[in-house]
């Protein structure tokens, strides 16, 4: 009875951390799409303002991403814990037979490697993003102009 719920529940997690992790992957790309645009052209200080302000997220997107690595990292070790709990308990007490006790490590297993292994490269993708810091050798910018001054045509 307990099997579907727990189907449930990995998949819902599944889901969950696989949106998250693609929405931040797309609005890093939507991100540096926009870098690329300011980067091609002289910018004001307005453009400045924003390109500071997209990197601020660029930065905090990969802040979010390898915080959440540690809690798949957790989730991970938890698994393991709980697959070497499992076999001691078993062989202990004897609560599964040996089918019983394949079946839930297996179980497990895949749980780890289709769920956690992903998201773990998937997270580290994200947190590696370079930002504009690194096009910074490409950004023109243009002279301010003192008030009371004209500018040519």
């Amino acid at each position: 009875m307990s099997e579907p719920v727990v189907i449930i529940f990995i998949s819902i997690l599944f889901l969950t951390m696989w949106g998250w992790i693609l929405s931040v992957f797309t609005e890093n790309f939507s991100i540096k799409k926009k870098i690329n645009k300011l980067i091609s052209q002289p910018l004001t200080i307005e453009q400045k303002e924003e390109l500071d302000t997209i990197q601020l997220d660029l930065d905090t997107n990969a802040y979010r991403a390898k915080r959440a690595k540690r809690v798949v990292l957790f989730f991970v070790a938890l698994f393991v814990i709980l697959i070497g709990l499992l076999i001691w308990l078993n062989s202990k007490y004897n609560y599964f037979s040996f089918d019983g006790l394949l079946f839930n490590i297996k179980w497990m297993t895949l749980i780890v490697i289709l769920v956690f292994a992903p998201a773990y490269i998937g997270l580290e993708l994200v947190s590696n993003t370079e930002g504009a810091s690194s096009d910074i050798s490409r950004l023109k910018f243009t002279e301010e102009l003192k008030s009371g001054e004209e500018v040519e045509v």
